[in-house]
């Protein structure tokens, strides 16, 4: 059983938001009928999907 901030499929990280920003983020939620928690993890899959493509672009 799982106790503490990592179990075997992730990891809690504590992380301040400025207020203006959760606020954008709740507005968002609410039209998509999602969660915080799934809405941000799915930024950040974007902004890493976006830095690979810099990436690899710079390579070239």
């Amino acid at each position: 059983m799982a106790t503490g901030y990592k179990n075997n499929k992730s990891t809690t990280k504590g992380i301040r938001f400025p207020h203006e920003l959760v606020e954008e983020i709740n507005s968002c939620v609410e039209q998509e009928n999602s969660n915080f928690s799934s809405w941000v993890i799915d930024a950040c899959e974007k902004k890493i999907k976006s830095e690979r493509r810099k990436t690899k672009s710079s390579e070239s």
